[in-house]
């Protein structure tokens, strides 16, 4: 009986907070300051500054992310509801910068200082606090080296900055065995992507793709099965 009225209270809960969270990504997204979603120096073209222009639709998405919020703050809610309250918001945040990468090839440095913050709740889930200062420092690591060889190999940015930036923030969260399998599963999902981008005609062999949502799915899965 209190299992049941557990799930109750937690569905209660999740429904609306799932439609916020849903919805305020939609709305946030399309009216950050265009200064955020493009890179230091840069002056935000005529697009970015256009208030009347949608960055992204609210139909369907407000409706798709509300129901994936819902259906996340229900699963997690009934096994912990410090930690799935604490993953929404982390979510909420790698959607944001998701969005941000995939549409404008920029890795928002606010979202990821709010996601760096977000770690700390996560550290009463962790054995020790190194745990947590390890996966910082495996994330910052590798893909500083993934960056340093890119460039060394193909003669060019392979790998931006604020993709570094990013999988240190989620290292944090995740700690080191985490950032571990979001490093590998992150790098077979954009590899999956970009060979079906080019089997589609769609990417070019020289084209630069985001990564960052394909951080945030591993991420997402990491989270799903901790």
């Amino acid at each position: 009986m209190g299992e049941i009225f557990q799930i109750l209270i937690v569905t209660a809960v999740s429904i609306p907070l799932g439609i916020f969270l849903g919805c305020s990504a939609v709305y946030v997204f399309n009216h950050l300051p265009p200064k955020w979603l493009c890179e230091y120096g840069e002056e935000p073209s005529e697009a970015l500054q256009d208030r009347a222009v949608q960055r992204i639709k609210g139909y369907p998405n407000k409706f798709i992310f509300s129901a994936l919020f819902t259906a996340l703050g229900i699963f997690f809610g009934t096994r912990d509801y410090v930690y799935g309250l604490t993953v929404l918001f982390e979510l909420w945040l790698l959607l944001m910068i998701a969005l941000a990468d995939q549409k404008y090839m920029v890795v928002p440095d606010q979202f990821v200082i709010f996601l760096a913050l977000f770690a700390f709740p996560m550290s009463i889930y962790k054995e020790t606090f190194q745990d947590m200062v390890y996966g910082f420092l495996l994330g910052i690591g590798v893909m500083l080296l993934a960056a340093f060889f890119g460039r060394l190999v193909m003669r060019r940015e392979a790998l931006g900055f604020g993709d570094v930036k990013l999988m240190g923030a989620i290292g944090l969260s995740a700690g080191l065995s985490g950032t571990a399998f979001i490093l590998i599963a992150a790098s077979l999902l954009s590899c999956a992507g970009f060979l079906y981008g080019i089997a589609k005609g769609r990417l070019k062999e020289e084209d630069a793709v985001p990564l960052a949502p394909y951080l945030a799915l591993a991420t997402a899965v990491y989270f799903f099965f901790y």
